[in-house]
């Protein structure tokens, strides 16, 4: 894994293409959505030969059901399940075989190995995110270990909980970063500049100018990553600031609205291919994010591929009575974890009002009065208050124009 990131063009380019191949072969034997004569190609002679395979959105797997994208081998409780955030309007379970997610996890600690010595194995850092994080096999062990802050807390709460820490590393949405270095103190920040070493960020576009607002703010580098919940870790940081694919376990494309890939250095629309993955393989599977991509080795020597990120998802928020803020990924957290929900939106009017539209799943049997209920009970823990807001129920989310659903709306303005 870590000799992979410095191999050759060529020898990159095999690699990937070796692992397509498997991950084509396995697909067409063993995943029925695969059987049909779109996919088949035989054996593909290079990547350009791959690119003529179908392009695949969710809505795509939504309609032809999840279960036909699945090998059936493997049952729900030997894989690790992902449900996605549904900010596009729709919600997939992504299943991820053991060998696969190891890797995946694997690629964790490379990403913190690549921030140049900042972040160590005994070092102490700070999540935050709006719902509990489970410990994996190495935080067991002692090394990376983490403390979660729910991002949905009080600016001041999460403050004082972040300086008890005395962390050397702190990982959190860039929106979220933001409201913190926001609402903390200058003697805080001090503080908190006598351990830090390094800042993480994750699910969210992180461009050049919210990256220097808080390495400016914390006074240390940020260091991203970019992932999706269907096939996990795509692309990470370097201490040279340069977001590297991790070619060893994707395939990345950069493609025109037709599917086509355009020639490196083009902007273009992000499809990934997860090649290890044999729970459930998704093949050219369109992300709906906007990039360009580069090859050549990079400053930090470096020879996996390069994405330069230029338009993605992003996460909007409400205001609360008290002026603090609750990010989209609280909803999304509630939207998870609460059975019986398949789907939300958050909207909040001009005069402050929030509602929380629920889409129930009709397969749980569970009464709506129960969803909103417990939905409330969520987010009130979550925010560590609670705070007025009304639960209605609704049959779908609302979708833009272009197919794409906005999870939080305020027309809100303190």
């Amino acid at each position: 894994m870590i000799r992979a990131q410095h191999l050759d063009r060529d020898r990159l380019d095999q690699l990937t293409l070796a692992g397509l191949r498997d991950a084509l072969r396995h697909a067409r034997a063993r995943v029925a959505a695969y059987g049909d004569d779109r996919y088949d190609l035989g054996t593909p002679r290079d990547l350009a030969d791959f690119a003529r395979l179908p392009l695949l959105r969710k809505a795509d797997v939504l309609a032809e059901g999840e279960d036909r994208f699945r090998d059936p081998a493997f049952t729900r409780d030997q894989v690790t399940v992902y449900t996605t955030s549904g900010t596009s309007g729709q919600i997939l379970e992504a299943w991820h075989d053991p060998a696969n997610y190891a890797h995946d996890r694997a690629c964790n600690i490379r990403r913190f190995a690549a921030a140049g010595g900042r972040y160590r194995p005994w070092s102490r850092l700070v999540h935050f995110k709006p719902f509990p994080l489970d410990t994996v096999w190495y935080q067991r062990l002692g090394i990376f270990r983490r403390s979660v802050v729910y991002s949905a807390l009080p600016v001041r709460d999460r403050a004082e909980q972040l300086l008890r820490e005395r962390p050397h590393a702190m990982i959190g949405y860039p929106v979220m970063l933001r409201d913190l270095l926001r609402g903390m103190r200058p003697e805080e920040l001090a503080t908190l500049r006598r351990t830090l070493r390094a800042v993480f960020t994750e699910s969210e576009l992180l461009t050049p100018e919210v990256r220097g607002q808080l390495t400016e703010g914390f006074g240390v580098p940020v260091f991203n990553e970019y992932s999706a919940y269907e096939v996990m870790h795509i692309a990470y940081d370097c201490a040279e600031g340069q977001l590297h694919i991790a070619e060893d376990r994707v395939h990345v494309e950069i493609v025109d609205p037709d599917g086509h890939p355009v020639p490196d250095g083009t902007e273009g629309h992000v499809v990934v291919t997860g090649w290890r993955e044999r729970a459930m393989p998704l093949l050219r599977y369109w992300l709906g994010d906007r990039a360009t991509r580069h090859t050549g080795r990079c400053a930090c020597g470096r020879t996996f591929a390069r994405l330069e990120l230029t338009k993605g998802r992003a996460d909007d928020y409400v205001v609360l009575p008290d002026g603090e803020r609750i990010y989209a990924g609280t909803f999304i957290g509630m939207a998870i974890s609460t059975p019986g929900v398949a789907e939300c939106m958050v909207r909040q009017d001009p005069a402050g009002n929030i509602t929380v539209w629920l889409v129930p799943d009709t397969r749980t049997g569970r009464g709506f009065d129960d969803l909103a209920r417990e939905a409330r009970e969520w987010l009130h823990g979550s925010a560590g208050r609670p705070f007025d807001l009304d639960v209605r129920r609704a049959d779908t989310l609302e979708l833009t124009k272009g197919g794409k659903g906005r999870f939080v709306v305020s027309e809100f303005r303190r």
